[in-house]
Protein backbone atom coordinates (compact mmCIF):
# COMPACT_ATOMS: atom_id res chain seq x y z
CA UNK A 1 0.00 0.00 0.00
CA UNK A 2 3.04 2.40 1.01
CA UNK A 3 4.57 1.80 -2.43
CA UNK A 4 1.03 2.66 -4.14
CA UNK A 5 0.94 5.35 -2.61
CA UNK A 6 4.53 7.01 -2.95
CA UNK A 7 4.48 5.96 -6.43
CA UNK A 8 0.78 7.94 -7.01
CA UNK A 9 2.60 10.87 -4.93
CA UNK A 10 6.50 10.69 -7.43
CA UNK A 11 3.82 10.90 -10.06
CA UNK A 12 1.69 13.97 -8.90
CA UNK A 13 5.37 15.41 -8.48
CA UNK A 14 6.12 15.02 -11.96
CA UNK A 15 3.37 16.19 -13.62
CA UNK A 16 2.62 18.82 -11.19
CA UNK A 17 6.92 20.10 -12.51
CA UNK A 18 6.22 19.38 -15.94
CA UNK A 19 1.74 21.37 -15.80
CA UNK A 20 1.65 23.58 -13.09
CA UNK A 21 3.87 25.73 -10.75
CA UNK A 22 4.57 23.15 -7.99
CA UNK A 23 4.16 24.17 -4.31
CA UNK A 24 8.00 22.35 -3.50
CA UNK A 25 6.92 22.75 0.55
CA UNK A 26 3.74 20.97 0.09
CA UNK A 27 5.02 17.81 -1.94
CA UNK A 28 3.38 14.97 -1.32
CA UNK A 29 1.99 15.92 2.20
CA UNK A 30 -1.56 16.68 0.61
CA UNK A 31 -1.95 12.90 0.15
CA UNK A 32 -0.83 11.34 3.15
CA UNK A 33 1.66 8.46 3.37
CA UNK A 34 0.71 4.98 5.51
CA UNK A 35 2.99 5.67 8.49
CA UNK A 36 4.55 4.73 11.89
CA UNK A 37 3.07 5.76 15.03
CA UNK A 38 3.96 9.95 16.07
CA UNK A 39 3.32 10.88 12.29
CA UNK A 40 0.49 11.68 10.59
CA UNK A 41 -1.56 9.98 8.13
CA UNK A 42 -4.09 12.70 7.34
CA UNK A 43 -3.36 14.64 3.64
CA UNK A 44 -2.82 18.40 4.14
CA UNK A 45 -0.65 17.75 7.26
CA UNK A 46 3.31 17.19 7.74
CA UNK A 47 4.06 13.68 8.12
CA UNK A 48 6.30 13.64 11.18
CA UNK A 49 5.64 16.53 13.78
CA UNK A 50 9.43 17.13 13.91
CA UNK A 51 9.91 19.80 16.90
CA UNK A 52 10.41 23.02 16.61
CA UNK A 53 14.09 25.55 16.66
CA UNK A 54 14.61 27.25 19.59
CA UNK A 55 15.26 30.86 19.34
CA UNK A 56 18.63 30.25 20.83
CA UNK A 57 19.66 27.69 18.08
CA UNK A 58 20.20 24.75 20.82
CA UNK A 59 18.71 21.79 20.23
CA UNK A 60 15.24 21.48 21.86
CA UNK A 61 14.81 19.23 25.45
CA UNK A 62 11.64 17.18 23.36
CA UNK A 63 13.79 16.30 20.28
CA UNK A 64 14.21 12.50 20.73
CA UNK A 65 17.65 10.97 19.65
CA UNK A 66 21.51 11.70 20.31
CA UNK A 67 22.03 15.48 21.60
CA UNK A 68 24.84 18.21 21.63
CA UNK A 69 28.41 16.47 21.90
CA UNK A 70 27.20 13.54 22.82
CA UNK A 71 29.24 10.46 21.01
CA UNK A 72 27.79 9.33 17.74
CA UNK A 73 29.58 5.75 18.74
CA UNK A 74 30.46 2.58 16.84
CA UNK A 75 28.86 2.79 12.58
CA UNK A 76 29.44 0.33 10.83
CA UNK A 77 27.03 -0.50 7.59
CA UNK A 78 27.15 -1.99 4.67
CA UNK A 79 27.07 0.20 1.43
CA UNK A 80 24.47 -0.79 -1.31
CA UNK A 81 27.03 -3.32 -2.93
CA UNK A 82 27.28 -4.98 -0.16
CA UNK A 83 30.86 -3.39 1.41
CA UNK A 84 30.87 -2.98 5.10
CA UNK A 85 32.22 0.89 6.02
CA UNK A 86 33.48 1.27 9.60
CA UNK A 87 33.27 5.35 10.15
CA UNK A 88 36.62 6.66 11.03
CA UNK A 89 35.39 10.31 12.79
CA UNK A 90 38.97 11.21 12.58
CA UNK A 91 39.37 10.83 8.69
CA UNK A 92 38.31 14.25 7.97
CA UNK A 93 37.61 17.12 9.67
CA UNK A 94 34.04 17.03 10.65
CA UNK A 95 31.66 14.16 9.69
CA UNK A 96 27.92 14.18 8.39
CA UNK A 97 25.42 11.62 7.75
CA UNK A 98 22.15 12.63 5.85
CA UNK A 99 19.45 10.19 5.39
CA UNK A 100 17.78 9.69 2.44
CA UNK A 101 14.99 7.74 0.40
CA UNK A 102 15.10 6.73 -3.06
CA UNK A 103 11.30 6.98 -3.10
CA UNK A 104 11.02 10.60 -1.57
CA UNK A 105 9.79 13.31 -3.41
CA UNK A 106 11.83 15.61 -1.20
CA UNK A 107 14.78 13.09 -0.72
CA UNK A 108 15.25 13.86 -4.33
CA UNK A 109 14.58 17.52 -4.45
CA UNK A 110 17.63 17.52 -2.14
CA UNK A 111 20.58 15.30 -3.95
CA UNK A 112 21.71 18.39 -6.28
CA UNK A 113 22.04 19.95 -2.88
CA UNK A 114 24.22 17.55 -1.31
CA UNK A 115 25.99 17.14 -4.04
CA UNK A 116 27.23 20.61 -4.09
CA UNK A 117 27.93 20.37 -0.56
CA UNK A 118 30.09 17.64 -0.97
CA UNK A 119 32.11 19.11 -3.63
CA UNK A 120 32.30 22.44 -2.00
CA UNK A 121 33.65 20.93 1.58
CA UNK A 122 36.04 18.96 -0.33
CA UNK A 123 38.77 16.52 2.12
CA UNK A 124 37.52 18.17 5.54
CA UNK A 125 34.07 17.09 5.66
CA UNK A 126 33.51 13.11 4.63
CA UNK A 127 30.09 12.74 3.54
CA UNK A 128 27.93 10.08 3.88
CA UNK A 129 24.04 9.07 3.48
CA UNK A 130 22.33 6.66 4.86
CA UNK A 131 18.49 4.60 4.12
CA UNK A 132 16.47 2.77 7.10
CA UNK A 133 13.49 2.32 5.26
CA UNK A 134 12.70 -1.09 5.48
CA UNK A 135 10.13 -1.05 2.15
CA UNK A 136 13.27 0.27 -0.01
CA UNK A 137 15.59 -3.02 -1.51
CA UNK A 138 18.93 -2.51 -2.22
CA UNK A 139 17.58 -3.49 -6.15
CA UNK A 140 15.73 -0.39 -5.99
CA UNK A 141 18.02 1.12 -4.29
CA UNK A 142 21.18 1.08 -6.55
CA UNK A 143 18.86 1.77 -9.65
CA UNK A 144 18.42 5.09 -8.26
CA UNK A 145 21.44 6.33 -6.28
CA UNK A 146 23.60 4.43 -9.05
CA UNK A 147 22.38 5.85 -11.99
CA UNK A 148 24.50 7.19 -14.47
CA UNK A 149 22.65 10.20 -15.35
CA UNK A 150 22.85 12.95 -12.70
CA UNK A 151 24.85 10.78 -10.03
CA UNK A 152 24.30 11.10 -6.41
CA UNK A 153 27.68 11.50 -4.88
CA UNK A 154 27.39 10.24 -1.52
CA UNK A 155 28.18 6.89 -1.04
CA UNK A 156 24.32 5.50 0.32
CA UNK A 157 24.59 2.91 3.57
CA UNK A 158 21.79 0.79 4.29
CA UNK A 159 20.53 0.73 8.09
CA UNK A 160 18.92 -2.34 7.98
CA UNK A 161 16.27 -2.24 11.07
CA UNK A 162 16.37 1.14 11.80
CA UNK A 163 18.71 0.66 14.54
CA UNK A 164 21.45 3.94 13.42
CA UNK A 165 18.23 5.88 12.55
CA UNK A 166 16.46 4.81 16.06
CA UNK A 167 19.81 5.16 18.01
CA UNK A 168 20.33 9.07 16.71
CA UNK A 169 16.82 9.91 16.60
CA UNK A 170 16.19 10.36 12.48
CA UNK A 171 13.05 11.33 11.39
CA UNK A 172 12.83 12.00 8.00
CA UNK A 173 14.07 12.12 4.69
CA UNK A 174 16.80 14.33 4.25
CA UNK A 175 17.78 14.46 8.42
CA UNK A 176 21.28 15.50 8.88
CA UNK A 177 23.55 14.56 11.56
CA UNK A 178 27.67 16.22 12.32
CA UNK A 179 30.38 15.11 14.16
CA UNK A 180 33.66 16.36 15.22
CA UNK A 181 36.71 14.13 14.94
CA UNK A 182 36.24 12.68 18.70
CA UNK A 183 32.75 11.58 17.01
CA UNK A 184 30.34 13.83 18.86
CA UNK A 185 27.54 15.96 17.98
CA UNK A 186 27.87 18.91 16.68
CA UNK A 187 24.80 19.51 14.67
CA UNK A 188 21.29 17.79 13.37
CA UNK A 189 17.95 18.55 11.58
CA UNK A 190 17.73 20.32 8.51
CA UNK A 191 19.87 20.58 5.29
CA UNK A 192 18.19 24.40 4.66
CA UNK A 193 14.70 26.16 5.44
CA UNK A 194 13.14 25.12 1.95
CA UNK A 195 12.49 22.27 -0.26
CA UNK A 196 12.46 24.64 -3.06
CA UNK A 197 15.80 25.70 -4.18
CA UNK A 198 14.84 28.91 -5.08
CA UNK A 199 13.28 30.11 -1.72
CA UNK A 200 16.58 29.12 0.18
CA UNK A 201 17.45 31.73 2.49
CA UNK A 202 19.55 30.08 5.32
CA UNK A 203 21.55 27.09 4.06
CA UNK A 204 21.96 25.47 7.44
CA UNK A 205 24.21 22.78 7.08
CA UNK A 206 26.45 25.19 5.00
CA UNK A 207 26.81 27.83 7.38
CA UNK A 208 27.52 24.87 10.09
CA UNK A 209 30.09 23.67 8.23
CA UNK A 210 31.94 26.80 7.37
CA UNK A 211 31.68 27.99 10.88
CA UNK A 212 33.31 24.67 12.67
CA UNK A 213 35.74 25.14 9.84
CA UNK A 214 36.77 28.16 10.71
CA UNK A 215 37.01 27.09 14.98
CA UNK A 216 33.93 29.33 15.88
CA UNK A 217 30.74 28.16 17.14
CA UNK A 218 27.90 27.65 14.93
CA UNK A 219 24.78 29.99 15.09
CA UNK A 220 22.59 26.64 15.30
CA UNK A 221 22.89 23.31 16.75
CA UNK A 222 19.53 22.58 15.49
CA UNK A 223 16.82 23.34 12.71
CA UNK A 224 13.94 21.79 11.84
CA UNK A 225 14.63 19.08 9.41
CA UNK A 226 11.81 19.91 6.32
CA UNK A 227 11.76 16.49 5.09
CA UNK A 228 7.99 14.86 3.77
CA UNK A 229 8.66 11.38 3.98
CA UNK A 230 8.90 9.41 7.42
CA UNK A 231 11.11 6.49 8.27
CA UNK A 232 8.99 3.34 8.31
CA UNK A 233 9.62 3.07 12.02
CA UNK A 234 11.33 5.07 14.75
CA UNK A 235 11.31 2.93 18.37
CA UNK A 236 12.64 3.14 21.26
CA UNK A 237 17.02 2.34 21.27
CA UNK A 238 17.29 -0.55 23.27
CA UNK A 239 19.97 -1.01 26.27
CA UNK A 240 22.19 -2.74 23.56
CA UNK A 241 21.67 0.06 21.31
CA UNK A 242 22.74 2.53 24.04
CA UNK A 243 25.96 0.24 24.64
CA UNK A 244 26.58 0.67 21.43
CA UNK A 245 26.99 4.47 21.14
CA UNK A 246 28.91 4.31 24.44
Amino acid sequence: MKYLVVALCSLTLATSVLLVSFNFDACCEYLGLLAPEGVSERPGVQHAQIEAARDDGAIPDSVRGIKLHQPGGTVALPDLDHQVHEIDYTAAKFTVFVWVSALCPTSGIYEERLNALRSEFGSEVAFWAVNSDEMEKLPELRAHFQRKESPFKLTVLKDEANVLADRWGARVCPDVFVFNREGKLEYRGGVDDSRNPQEVRESYLREVLRSLLRGEKPRWRYQKANGCCPIDRVRPAKASDAAASK
